[in-house]
């Protein structure tokens, strides 16, 4: 799986460029709503006790245009995600997962009318921090006590991959709107002898950005 996603995006981009008829490109920035997926024995407590987190992402995007209808745009962005926890059924959330990734999604858009389209597509990140945190409040990036915070990321998969669907809207003028889940299909904790608990990213993100033409 691991070695799949990368082929997949070479194939997709290297046939997008020697057939493209017209190139956007340009920054995107906006909101994740992040949460974590528990899976396995004895894991519908961590279920119970998660909350979804709030936090951000930021980078650039090219859209590859072929026609009218259809395009491919590849992205690279630098993203927070992970998941708030309470420690008590009844507690308010008093720490949160922040994982911090470089993602590259790879979106083919469909527009189903001249400015509106609908996307999706694989996408593939890298892990380059992993903290749980003290946090107050829904809004965490990788704030909180940083003399608290416990470092995870000798305990996840360097590597995570899933499926995007969305929606996007540009303006004649270029700016750039789209909402879209994103759907972790690998397990982000490594495999551990006393642990059973398989963990996978699901992230909602709110994006604004803007197209320039090449």
């Amino acid at each position: 799986m691991n070695r799949l996603f990368p082929i997949l995006f070479c194939a997709l981009f290297t046939g997008s460029v020697l057939s493209a008829q017209d190139y956007y490109y340009g920054p995107k920035v906006g909101f994740n709503v992040s949460h974590i997926f528990f899976s396995g024995a004895d894991t519908e407590t961590l279920q119970e006790m998660s909350g979804m987190k709030i936090s951000t992402h930021i980078g650039g995007f090219v859209e590859i245009v072929f026609n009218d209808f259809f395009s491919v745009q590849p992205e690279l962005l630098y993203t927070v995600k992970g998941a708030r926890f309470r420690d008590g059924e009844n507690d308010e959330y008093k720490s949160a997962f922040v994982y911090k990734y470089i993602t590259l999604p790879v979106m083919a858009k469909y527009y189903i009318k001249e400015r509106i389209s609908i996307e999706g597509g694989p996408y593939v990140s890298y892990l380059l921090s992993a903290k749980n945190v003290e946090i107050n409040g829904l809004f965490s990036s990788n704030v909180g006590s940083e003399a608290a915070a416990i470092d995870l990321k000798g305990d996840m998969n360097t590597i995570d991959a899933g499926i995007a669907l969305g929606v996007g809207y540009m303006t004649k003028s270029g700016f750039y709107f789209s909402t879209r889940y994103e759907f972790g299909l690998l397990n982000t904790a490594k495999k551990q002898d006393e642990i059973s608990a398989k963990m996978s990213n699901g992230n909602i993100m709110l994006t604004a950005g803007f197209g320039l033409n090449y």
